[in-house]
């Protein structure tokens, strides 16, 4: 007994991976009765078309947004660095100041 191959379009690909990001992989799978890997071929297919097709006036605005965010990162970072050394030597401080006087 053979099974008939079905043949879906580019538009019914993209439909089916939009239904999945919606309702969930596993129940378009099995609502159209997909295995994985030809769902997961038909995503990265799609995927890289989808980087392909950028123009080059989003991919800089993207990397730019980007550096702009890891240098806030980097920033907020240092932030945080220099609260936890001060909370340290404050911690450090009341120890010291404990241990001289003691607890009262």
């Amino acid at each position: 007994m053979t099974t008939k191959r079905r043949k879906f379009s580019d538009d019914e690909k993209k439909s089916i991976l939009e239904k999945a990001g919606r309702q969930g992989i596993s129940a378009v799978l099995h609502e159209y009765q997909l295995s994985y890997s030809v769902f997961s071929r038909w995503r990265n297919k799609f995927m890289r078309g989808f980087g392909n097709n950028m123009n080059s006036q989003s991919d800089q605005q993207a990397r730019s947004q980007i550096k702009q965010l890891l240098e806030e990162n980097t920033r907020l970072k240092k932030i945080i660095a220099q609260q936890a050394l001060d909370m340290e030597r404050k911690e450090e401080e009341l120890k010291k100041y404990f241990q001289q006087y003691g607890k009262r």
